[in-house]
């Protein structure tokens, strides 16, 4: 795993009590997710990937 520098989501509350979305990306483009209260489980895609999961959210 390459070293990532997270940024939570600008939807988080600012509490850093509270649960958040982080995101980051890789050396070679990847994408990265992960929630703050499981920081070990990260899922991992692309970003045409993720742009095309976004159409589909936004379609619905």
């Amino acid at each position: 795993m390459p070293h990532l520098e997270w940024q939570k989501s600008t939807y988080s509350s600012g509490n850093p009590n509270s649960d958040c979305l982080e995101a980051a990306q890789g050396p070679e483009g990847q994408l990265y997710f992960r929630e703050s209260d499981a920081p070990h489980v990260i899922l991992t895609t692309f970003p045409d990937r993720w742009a095309g999961l976004l159409r589909l959210a936004r379609q619905s």
